[in-house]
């Protein structure tokens, strides 16, 4: 199974965030709670202690609320997703670390906030003058 072998070549941080989720979506009583149930109870109750397989299984019954938990979180982060994607898009050799993904986004967030202050201040001013500046906001800037 791929998920099974996914799960194998995972590092502890990466499993524990997953199982996180899955184990949020089991305290909300999914719609396969008995059948889950079954499985903790025949092994284990802690998922964090249950094997590859055992997660599998559980994965499957609980897919549908899983795939709706990951489309609240995309609904809930759309808005930071036009300046992650062009951050992204700027990493074309995939070297990209963690620190600097962060470094990026703040500098990058701080460029909106003055761009939008500026706007604030210009309509606030009554100026009509918003041609003056026209880079756009996800333009390249290097560091």
């Amino acid at each position: 199974m791929k998920l099974e072998a996914i799960l194998g070549n995972l590092n502890s941080l990466e499993k524990n965030a997953f199982l996180k989720i899955i184990d949020g979506i089991l305290a909300n009583s999914p719609k396969n709670a008995k059948e889950i149930e079954k499985i903790l109870t025949d092994k284990n109750k802690d998922l964090k202690n249950a094997d590859d397989v055992i997660i599998v299984r559980i994965f499957n019954l609980v897919q549908e609320e899983f795939e709706e938990y990951v489309r609240v979180e995309f609904v809930n982060t759309s808005s930071q997703l036009d300046i992650l994607t062009d951050i992204i898009i700027r990493d074309g050799n995939c070297i990209m670390k963690h620190d600097w993904l962060a470094r990026l986004y703040e500098i990058e967030l701080k460029h909106i906030e003055k761009k939008a202050k500026e706007l604030n201040k210009s309509l606030v001013n009554g100026r009509s003058d918003t041609s003056r500046n026209t880079t756009s906001i996800g333009s390249f800037r290097p560091i």
